[in-house]
């Protein structure tokens, strides 16, 4: 990978670069009315470059200008981002879960002159929330269907801008406006989670961008040994989406495939069955989840071979996992499996996973008969690499992984490395429970508190409009990533928790919620938990169940209900729920072990304003605690406190009857 040539390139001259070298061949493909449809490369590049016309010729987008667009995944959004670079702008993508609130903030903040919006509902939010923009010149919308009912001046639909702009367009439009923008120009704007406050916009620069994605395909060679199949999956604002759909394409050969809508990336997962999965623990969470309670619910036949074929797995551990994925004696179908496992199920010499099993023979009945028709309902049966990063995977949930066959990767960044790995595990199979040894052009350090540290010359350029953020997040020259971390024998990164989450309790036992949240969150009925201790003489979490896995599970018992809130306080949930915290705490010390629990009463939404968990599903902790404080303190109060409280209600109610 040649690091000093991409850090010389820009992302619209590389995307000349490719439609000059392969016109013909596939850049993407997007199902459209149930069918797949190609696009090449050059007709990529035709369309980049009218769409850029127009926005030129009707708003003046140019160098200096930014542009905002929000919407899920779609063939506009990464053309749209590609034009307004091509012009010299920046762009940047609003979360499609953000609440009107954050939409608000980030036009102002960012300073759109436009906005690109995917269909009705993004167009909603966004003009419900335009006056408090003044610098936003028009709306661009996508999906036009149901805009009949829009009268306003400041609404334009995609297709006309385009079209206005390939009338304008000459042949080589696109090389001439590329040729303008140069390496160390900005080009786009990732804005974080904002767990802590507002979201920060890390700036990337064209060819800083470039070589941190290149360092993914240096540290994973498999990326490029052929064409690999992806899956649009990710909302293309967070770092592994823009990586995975719009950057890495430039690079090497990857070609996107876009969903018809959000709704549908399960079937498409089906359809493509991609070779190349990036994604996040939550998908691989839900997927498993799904999976199990389907074998559950499957013939006693499919139920036989399924557990023959664990079984199989089971002998190859040796000295592994205690035991694996699986019914227990109540019937759960998630058998706890250890989280210090030394080996991993057919772990041979050349890492094969199922290199070790009794023989080719049960090899191919085991993997061939029955973990691939598994395999093939999620779409994974044809994956050669699968990374999951952006958040801690329970070690049970990537051992499960590839039990069942799959070549799963734990990697490690951050919005702040510009695109880069920080760290991966390499495969085939690694073992689960670290986040790998550092990637290319990385350095790592940890602090004197164990905070990780990070340097290299890719790394993002700074907060937008942040000067001040920018130079605290540096310290000798060091980015402090805020992460606590330690390595393992191997010398490979484990993380900790988040430096400012560690819990210190009544006993001044510093504990890591994070790490306790991840084991809890292994269980398919549990979507989501929240653990709390500060000073507290043990530890309580707040549980967000599951509600598919849940109620599949309830149906399958006979248990009444109707809708989240009458399933969470249903008994039989809390003790299956309390059954799940208990195989958690096996894997933890004293401690570390959750000894009371509460079900939230509703699901988390962050399409609600003010709620305490971010568009990408991440936890405001303090947020939690103040909203659900009552919840939260009725967990800690002992008896005599609650003896108390009883006795001086019943004062004030005597006061007032008298």
């Amino acid at each position: 990978m040649d690091f000093s040539r991409l850090r010389a390139s820009t992302i619209p001259g590389l995307l000349v670069e490719r439609a000059r070298a392969r016109p013909a061949r596939v850049a993407f493909r997007a199902k459209e009315l149930g069918v797949y449809r190609e696009t090449t490369w050059a007709a990529l590049a035709a369309r980049v470059a009218a769409v850029a016309q127009g926005l030129a010729a009707r708003f003046g987008v140019g160098r200096g200008s930014t542009v905002a667009i929000l919407g899920d995944p779609c063939p506009e959004w990464t053309i749209a981002d590609l034009a307004a670079q091509a012009l010299g702008a920046v762009t940047y993508g609003i979360y499609p879960t953000s609440a009107p609130g954050e939409v608000r903030y980030l036009l102002e903040h960012g300073g759109a002159r436009v906005v690109i919006v995917e269909d009705q509902e993004h167009l909603d939010k966004t003009l419900a929330v335009l006056d408090d923009a003044p610098g936003v010149r028009g709306v661009i919308v996508v999906d036009t269907r149901a805009l009949f009912m829009y009268r306003s001046t400041r609404v334009h639909r995609f297709a006309d801008i385009e079209a206005a702009g390939r009338a304008l367009a000459p042949v080589d439009a696109l090389a001439r406006l590329a040729a303008g923008v140069r390496p160390d120009d900005a080009a786009t704007i990732v804005y974080t989670s904002g767990t802590t406050g507002h979201p920060k916009g890390a700036l990337y620069r064209h060819g800083q961008h470039l070589a941190a994605c290149a360092n993914i395909l240096a540290h994973y060679p498999i990326l490029t040994d052929g064409e690999h199949r992806v899956v649009a999956m990710l909302p293309l604002c967070h770092t592994m989406g823009r990586n995975t759909v719009i950057t890495m394409p430039l690079l090497a050969d990857i070609v996107p495939h876009y969903p018809e809508s959000l709704a549908t990336v399960a079937e498409s997962l089906y359809e493509v069955a991609p070779t190349f999965v990036f994604t996040v623990p939550r998908y691989l969470q839900k997927f498993a989840a799904h999976l199990l309670v389907g074998i559950d619910a499957s013939t006693t036949l499919k139920r036989a071979a399924y557990h023959a074929a664990l079984r199989l797995g089971a002998r190859a551990v040796s000295r592994g996992a205690t035991a694996l994925p699986g019914r227990d004696e109540r019937g759960g179908v998630w058998g706890r499996l250890s989280r210090g496992a030394t080996a991993l199920p057919g772990r041979d010499e050349r890492g094969g996973v199922w290199g070790a099993i009794s023989g080719p023979p049960m090899r191919i009945v085991a993997r061939g008969l029955v973990f691939r028709w598994l395999l093939e309902k999620v779409g994974f049966a044809r994956v050669r690499l699968l990374i999951s990063s952006g958040a801690p995977l329970p070690p049970a949930v990537a051992t499960l992984w590839q039990v069942w066959g799959v070549n799963l990767c734990e990697a490690y960044g951050q919005t702040e490395t510009g695109g880069a790995l920080v760290s991966g595990q390499r495969g085939p199979y690694p073992r689960p429970g670290d986040v790998g040894a550092p990637a290319p052009n990385v350095e790592v350090a940890l602090g004197d508190d164990g905070e990780l540290r990070v340097r290299g010359p890719d790394l993002f350029a700074g907060y937008w409009r942040d000067p001040e953020a920018t130079s605290a997040a540096y310290r000798d020259g060091w980015l402090l990533t805020g992460d606590v971390a330690e390595r393992t024998a191997e010398g490979a990164l484990r993380l900790v928790d988040r430096r400012k989450d560690l819990v210190i309790t009544a006993g001044g036992k510093n504990v890591s919620p994070s790490q306790i949240e991840t084991g809890l969150r292994a269980s398919p009925y549990v979507s989501d938990a929240v653990v709390f201790g500060e000073g507290r003489k043990y530890l309580a979490a707040l549980i967000e169940m599951d509600y598919e896995t849940v109620a599949e599970w309830a149906r399958e018992r006979g248990l009444t209900h109707t809708g989240y809130a009458s399933l969470a306080a249903h008994p039989e949930v809390t003790r299956l729920l309390d059954a799940e915290i208990a195989r958690a705490n096996a894997s933890f010390g004293r401690v570390e072990q959750v000894k009371t629990f509460r079900v939230l009463p509703r699901e988390l939404d962050p399409e609600q304003e003010g709620e305490p968990v971010t568009p990408t599903r991440k936890v405001k902790r303090r947020l939690m605690l103040e909203r659900y404080h009552d919840l939260v303190e009725s967990m800690f109060a002992s008896d005599e406190e609650r003896r108390i409280t009883a006795e001086v209600a019943a004062l004030t109610r005597d006061k007032k009857e008298s």
